[in-house]
């Protein structure tokens, strides 16, 4: 018996009574379902018109291809084929369902940042408001005497006065700068920085110098090139190439605090005669036009010792901060004091650093509290406790992410992302009791970070994942005065020495 749909042996035949066709129950079933009609003849056809066929159960001959051992070999072969197919195709699914969910967590984590960011700002600026209309009547109804007194207000940490805002423009260039860097920062990888065991075969050469250096700045255009400020009161410009020192600059009638490099060739300093000074080569000067630097600027705003200057992203832009208690804000550019921050608070301060985003500052204290201030609003975000002594130098990470603080013997390690968090969300603590720190400086794979004692350059590897975060990877034998990493690569890095006149610059 065969069907006439299927053309094989029936497992369960039935015979159309009507024409005397065999068919497979199952088949002719879904086709009379479906057409009602006799398949080879077109005749109506219902069910009641086929007929069971009582026969033996028989068994299915094999098939040609498994009548033998080969044949068989081959069958299960391409039966392992598929399945592990199948079983690739699903990995591939479960991989890209995976990254799905984890770009999906991301996404929601960084929203909830922001939101928890907007509505912080959002509590602030009401504070500041409702300070603001408590503080104007106050101040229409004081005379000038009384005027002075007020700024030991606690209201007026706020300095929301429209004659210190910022302006708009400046305002505007800062949020476009930020929104770009954290673009590239994402975008950013590690890959072309030396790995730990090339920071360990790093080389150092001398290079004499015409006093001793208190403060080294790397030009970010041409690492060729450092300004070194001296004790002496003066700034050396050194080619590294050449090995000469190729220009002096005068003005300054106190040691140097610090030095840097602005874009288009400029050199920043500050000084203990409480003054920056601004001093530019032109645009892309070649070797000859080394020694042609000019002070472009001079500000004497602050009434006592500058104690360190930073750069912002813009480039435009340089913080200064003060023991006379104040915070000042400048564009080099066009030579004028923007704003002041925390004049209020009372308390000298002692260093400051601009966030790698460009959205906030931070700033050490002599009572040993790191400030940060937000530059849009000028509020003072948070305070970081649990030094003894005044912090003198601050370094973040150029991934935004941490903040590194030291004082005399202490470096802390602070995580941004918790700052709201805790009063004081440091991860890490580094005390080093028997030695002096000088320096300290992350680099700019956000990998590295130096810290310069009186008598050793000990080099940390970060990383979050790592317990505890930072782990020494090796040291240097040698006394620092201070010590900074080239950028944006991290090929080198330059110390000063305490006692003699002369830095050293390692790379490979």
């Amino acid at each position: 018996m065969i069907c006439s749909i299927s053309g094989s042996t029936p497992e369960e035949p039935v015979i159309s009574i009507k024409t005397g066709n065999v068919y497979e129950k199952r088949l002719i079933e879904k086709y009379i379902d479906t057409n009602g009609k006799e398949p080879t003849t077109g005749e109506p056809l219902s069910l009641q018109d086929l007929v069971a066929i009582k026969v033996g159960k028989t068994v299915k001959p094999r098939p040609a291809t498994a009548t033998s051992i080969p044949s068989m070999l081959q069958l299960f072969q391409n039966e392992w084929d598929a399945l592990m197919l199948e079983t690739y195709t699903l990995k591939q699914q479960h991989e890209s369902i995976r990254l799905e969910l984890a770009h999906s967590m991301y996404q929601y984590d960084a929203a909830c940042r922001v939101i928890a960011r907007l509505v912080k700002e959002r509590d602030a600026a009401r504070a500041a408001l409702a300070n603001v209309h408590n503080i104007i009547p106050q101040a229409n109804q004081q005379s000038a005497a009384s005027t002075t007194s007020s700024t030991t207000n606690p209201a007026a940490d706020i300095e929301m006065s429209n004659e210190d805002s910022l302006d708009s423009s400046v305002l505007e260039k800062i949020t476009e700068a930020a929104a770009e860097l954290i673009k590239a920062r994402k975008e950013r990888t590690t890959t072309n920085f030396p790995s730990q065991e090339e920071i360990k075969q790093f080389k150092s050469v001398e290079a004499q110098t015409k006093g001793i250096i208190s403060s080294v700045a790397i030009n970010t255009e041409n690492d060729d090139v450092l300004a070194l400020g001296s004790k002496d009161c003066n700034i050396y410009v050194y080619h590294r190439s050449t090995g000469e020192t190729v220009a002096s600059l005068k003005g300054h009638s106190g040691p140097i605090n610090k030095v840097l490099f602005a874009p288009h060739n400029t050199i920043v300093s500050c000084s203990e005669d409480a003054t920056i000074r601004v001093a530019k080569a032109g645009e892309n000067p070649i070797r000859k036009n080394y020694s042609q630097y000019k002070n472009v600027s001079c500000f004497s705003d602050h009434k006592a010792s500058a104690t360190d200057i930073s750069l912002h992203p813009v480039g435009n832009y340089v913080f200064s901060s003060s023991l006379d208690k104040s915070i000042n804000m400048y564009d080099i550019e066009q030579g004028k004091l923007l704003t002041t921050f925390g004049s209020s608070f009372g308390v000298g301060y002692t260093s400051v650093a601009s966030h790698p985003d460009g959205m906030f500052i931070a700033s050490g204290t002599q009572n040993g509290i790191l400030k940060t201030f937000d530059i849009k609003s000028k509020i003072n975000n948070f305070n970081f406790q649990g030094f003894q002594g005044s912090i003198k130098y601050i370094s973040f990470s150029e991934n935004g992410y941490y903040v590194s603080v030291a004082d005399d013997h202490v470096v802390k390690l602070y995580d941004l992302r918790k700052a709201g968090n805790t009063p004081s969300p440091d991860i890490q603590t580094i005390s080093i009791a028997d030695q002096t720190i000088k320096s300290i400086d992350f680099d700019y794979s956000s990998q590295y970070l130096g810290i310069a004692t009186n008598s050793h350059l000990n080099m940390y590897s970060v990383k979050n994942k790592q317990k505890p975060p930072i782990q020494e990877i090796t040291n240097f034998n040698l006394d620092c005065l201070d010590f900074k990493w080239s950028r944006p690569t991290s090929n080198l890095f330059v110390t000063s020495s305490i006692s003699k006149n002369l830095i050293n610059i390692y790379s490979l």
